[in-house]
């Protein structure tokens, strides 16, 4: 599409650029370009024009286009940076990763600027609503055993912390597994899927819903939910922050295949639990019981002290839920 080959100029330029260096660069006419320039103001872009010096891209606002997030991850120089599929409109960026999973032969990410059926873990319905979050699945093809997979929610987990934490002056903590928390409400939730064979995992896709630029949320989740924007007053270039998500993604993926389990990353993860040291209710079918929580182990599970013993809690068995609130 001309409208993003133009835009990668503008973005690429901190000086007027001509439309003629334009069209000749892209061997298109001056009104094709004019036309672009245009479309890409229509998408909120603040270009100025300037006879006989050319367009100039100004401050913009938070704009998610395919462009702006591939530049963005781009200046990471990641070695292996996904395939980026950006979409205006989903049902789910995870629904849609499965589709394209047996198509494209390499790590990708699916985003979308908003789904109409965004979901988390147990099927809960995640609210996406356009023009504010980041609603993405990334998907990868990792040669590690099939019992193994479930603690790529960790990593990701730790990653979003991580990626917060640079470009937020706030701290994020986890409620174990996958649910990411700022001042005791939820921000972020991870729903990792996988498909495997005989020969072992295929694909493992994680969804990552995060409520960066809300201001305001439905009633029935206003009390335990809340934005990034209302917890620290800065609107963020949501494109920006996917690029650092991805970044310490695969700087913290790379420390877990070292050893395929969680030791390499345990004490980052356990620095952000949001429980450490607390009573926590687990909600187990065979009946709830308090305990405190410990930590995890190298496996990812939840160790918890309940009346003097230790015990594993399995992700997906069991929830976890804090004595007096959400954490």
């Amino acid at each position: 599409m001309l409208k993003n080959e133009v835009l990668k100029i503008l973005l690429s330029n901190n000086i007027h650029v001509s439309g003629q260096d334009i069209s000749e660069s892209l061997g298109v006419s001056r009104t094709a370009v004019w036309k672009a320039i245009s479309a890409l103001k229509k998408d909120g872009y603040n270009i100025e024009s300037v006879n006989n010096k050319g367009y100039l891209l100004l401050a913009k606002s938070d704009i998610l286009n395919q462009v702006e997030i591939e530049q963005n991850i781009s200046s990471y120089k990641l070695s292996n940076a996904p395939q980026i599929i950006y979409l205006d409109e989903v049902d789910s960026t995870n629904n849609y990763a499965r589709l394209m999973a047996d198509k494209i032969n390499s790590d990708f990410l699916v985003v979308a600027d908003m789904q109409t059926l965004g979901k988390g873990r147990m099927g809960r319905r995640w609210s996406s609503p356009a023009g504010t979050g980041i609603f993405m699945s990334l998907c990868i093809n990792p040669e590690i055993a099939v019992e193994k997979a479930s603690m790529i929610t960790l990593v990701t987990a730790i990653s979003l912390c991580d990626a917060i934490e640079e470009l937020y002056p706030i701290s994020a903590t986890i409620k174990w597994p996958n649910d990411i928390v700022i001042n005791s409400k939820k921000i972020s939730g991870i729903l990792t899927e996988m498909s495997s064979d005989m020969d072992g995992i295929k694909y493992i896709i994680s969804g990552m819903g995060i409520n960066v630029n809300n201001k305001e949320f439905p009633d029935d989740i206003k009390d335990m939910a809340s934005s990034l924007l209302l917890e620290t007053g800065i609107l963020m270039d949501r494109a920006k922050l996917i690029a650092g998500i991805i970044y310490h993604f695969y700087k913290n993926f790379n420390t877990f295949l070292k050893t395929e389990d969680m030791s390499g990353l345990k004490e980052n993860y356990e620095k952000h639990l949001a429980n450490i040291g607390k009573y926590v209710k687990i909600l187990d079918p065979k009946g709830s019981y308090q305990a405190v929580a410990l930590g995890i182990d190298e496996t990812g599970a939840l160790l918890v002290n309940a009346e003097g013993k230790i015990k594993r809690i399995i992700s997906g068995e069991v929830s976890v839920r804090g004595l007096y609130g959400y954490i």
